[in-house]
């Protein structure tokens, strides 16, 4: 079972998602499913297929893009990892306003699990790509997951999990812009190869105007092959 404290720090989270933003709705629905295959000890690939869609007022869901992504990642000792990303999302055939984006990634990741509650920092430096514009972006985020029944995730059981993550937008010429997410979700591992979760989040974007946030409900399949 977990720890008071365990349940003391997933409950702040949750409490400080839905007390910022008890005034929103959802507005984007992101279906996504994830392939990963470890390759060797120490490197493992994941590909990548995702699609979003935006809630207007007629409360139907429009299509806004589809994304294909890439992953590969290296061990560098336990808990420690590095990758490199390539990602193309698909926006001009589902809305003419939005162009295609192409993206590359470099990230640094590390765990580290004490107890039941296993924690994570995720440092990614993106470069995207839009039209003939270069927009580096920079992202921190720390999260928190752990089983909700014993001390190790089985077969058949459920997790929870939650993140909050800030982001820096650079552009020549541009004041850099600041963004801040906070997710929470639970999952389940449906057998040793498949984990199946659902969570929300709510981001505020461009920090330096006084704009009111957005919910993205993310549904997210999980395939070791």
């Amino acid at each position: 079972m977990l720890c008071p404290k365990s349940r003391l720090i997933f409950a702040i989270l949750v409490f400080c998602l839905f007390g910022v933003a008890q005034q929103s709705k959802p507005h984007f629905a992101q279906p996504q499913l994830v392939f990963s295959n470890q390759v060797s000890a120490n490197y493992d690939v994941n590909f990548g297929v995702a699609s979003r869609f935006q809630q207007f007022e007629d409360s139907k869901l429009h299509s806004k893009f589809l994304e294909l992504s890439h992953f590969s990642s290296w061990r560098m000792s336990s808990g420690h990892k590095i990758s490199i990303g390539l990602l193309y999302r698909f926006s001009e055939q589902f809305d003419d306003t939005k162009p295609n984006e192409f993206r590359l990634t470099q990230q640094y990741q590390s765990t580290l699990r004490p107890h039941v509650i296993r924690f994570s920092h995720r440092l990614r430096l993106e470069e995207r790509f839009v039209n003939s514009k270069l927009i580096p972006r920079l992202r921190y985020r720390f999260g928190l997951d752990f089983p909700l029944n014993g001390q190790v995730l089985d077969v058949g059981e459920a997790y929870a999990l939650a993140n909050v993550e800030s982001l820096v937008q650079l552009q020549n010429s541009i004041s850099p812009k600041y963004d801040f997410r906070a997710l929470t979700g639970i999952g389940a591992l449906i057998s040793p190869d498949v984990k199946l979760q659902m969570s929300i989040q709510y981001r505020l974007a461009h920090l330096s105007n006084i704009q009111t946030g957005k919910w993205f409900v993310f549904f997210g399949g999980y395939i070791k092959i």
